[in-house]
């Protein structure tokens, strides 16, 4: 079958990202012998409508997937929704041609009868689609379509094995900070109060093999010329050690490139910090989240911000970079915990700080039962749109006034987090790999 496959994501925040799914997708329809394209909205946008409806045209699909990555922004500041450029792009594909279209992706799973009703396709895949993607893709060759609308995977035991990244998507990435990605594993045991990724990818850590997960990133090297990796794992270092297993490999196997990741900041010994580095770690983006230890306790954080100075003197001291990304008004936050935080952020230095002001309320999480306890939203509302919890014992003004006295002429404080977006296009058009933010911090070292 003709299976053709759309990224619709089109943020660049904090920089462009290659739609990983797409390849998951991809590898697996490819390994169970359908033919498989895929197009990247972001890598066509700048006349993403014509360029959809020739290549509609080209490949004549059977079957067509549209994955949708993020609801929104997520930044109070900057709010912005993705779902009208998917309910474009879903108008788009409808006109070029009649094939069956199924969603999927990170956002659709969160809230799929929601966008079902929405988009009106012909079915949607909640959770991983890899092999239920499989699944459909026979049915409908076979004239025996599935009778429910809505299809639900269960949790892969055995992690995803085939890849197909695609040469033309790659270039876009490649010439905006040659950063391809790859992914060590699934899941989250953690029980942060905001987040999405236990509901996702289940709360069981599922690991691929340490060499699979080398074999990506030499071939990404080899094939792609990527210059750097992020691995999009929820947390890289993760507690059982698997992370170690993933290092050790690069190492072994004499990987170059430069790589960075997701990070918690909890205790880490000085020779596993060492293992990280000598496999290529280059920078951290860490998930400190809160700047107190009783906004860390509001949000389900099993660390103090203790931790957090220890974890980044540990990672200055082994000269890599690090991100700490900030959430203010959580449940709890005023007046005196946000000086707090400030004053305890102060403390990490150098390091840049991404700030957020407020929270994405998503559904089935911790903080969307505490909004409703505190009667920011009802049980029923609708969160289709962006809707943020702010602690009501602080005005979010007088958080943003307190942050931007704080921060003010402070290149390696950034707040909104969205807000540095230029920055880092201009520094990918001259040439730069990597993230960019991590370059502030290198040029104080030097």
């Amino acid at each position: 079958m003709r299976c053709f496959l759309i990224a619709t994501n089109k943020a660049q925040t904090p920089y462009p990202v290659y739609p990983l799914a797409l390849a998951c997708l991809a590898g697996a329809l490819i390994e169970a012998g359908h033919e498989v394209e895929q197009f990247d909205c972001l890598g066509q946008q700048e006349n993403v409508r014509e360029n959809l409806a020739a290549a509609i045209e080209r490949f004549q699909p059977e079957l067509v997937g549209l994955s949708i990555r993020n609801l929104d922004s997520e930044d109070s500041a900057l709010p912005e929704s993705f779902l009208q450029d998917a309910t474009q792009i879903m108008g788009w594909v409808r006109d070029n041609t009649p094939a069956p279209v199924i969603i999927g992706g990170a956002a659709f799973s969160l809230m799929p009868e929601r966008i079902v009703n929405l988009l009106q396709p012909d079915f949607g895949i909640v959770g991983e689609g890899e092999r239920l993607l499989v699944e459909l893709a026979d049915s409908l060759a076979n004239n025996m379509p599935p009778a429910e609308k809505i299809l639900r995977s269960p949790l892969a035991k055995a992690p995803w094995k085939s890849l197909s990244f695609d040469r033309e998507i790659s270039s876009y990435y490649l010439k905006r900070g040659g950063i391809l990605n790859v992914q060590t594993k699934r899941g989250c045991p953690y029980r942060c109060a905001y987040c999405s990724y236990p509901l996702l990818e289940g709360k069981q850590i599922r690991t691929r093999e340490p060499e699979a997960v080398v074999d990506d990133v030499l071939r990404l090297e080899r094939d792609f010329q990527a210059r750097y990796i992020f691995f999009t794992d929820s947390v890289f270092n993760d507690p059982g050690g698997s992370y170690l297993e993933v290092c050790e490999a690069l190492i072994r196997r004499g990987n170059k490139l430069p790589w960075t990741g997701y990070f918690r900041p909890t205790r880490m010994k000085r020779e596993h910090m060492d293992i990280m580095k000598r496999s290529g770690l280059d920078a951290m983006e860490v998930g400190t989240d809160c700047g107190c230890d009783a906004t860390l306790a509001s949000v389900k954080k099993d660390f103090t911000f203790d931790d957090v100075i220890s974890f980044h003197e540990l990672a200055t001291e082994f000269k890599i970079p690090c991100a700490h990304f900030i959430m203010f008004g959580a449940p709890g936050e005023n007046r005196e915990t946000v000086r707090e935080s400030l004053d305890n952020l102060e403390r990490l230095d150098p390091a840049v700080l991404m700030a957020f002001n407020g929270i994405r309320i998503l559904p089935r999480t911790g903080i969307h039962a505490r909004a409703i306890a505190d009667g920011i939203i009802d049980e029923n509302q609708d969160l289709l749109e962006p809707t943020y919890y702010f602690s009501p014992e602080i005005q979010p003004g007088e958080i943003d006034t307190l942050i931007q006295k704080s921060w003010r002429n402070r290149p390696d404080r950034i707040c909104p987090g969205a807000s540095d977006t230029q920055r880092v296009a201009m520094f990918h058009k001259k040439g730069f790999t990597g993230p960019i933010w991590d370059k502030i911090i290198r040029m104080g070292w030097k």
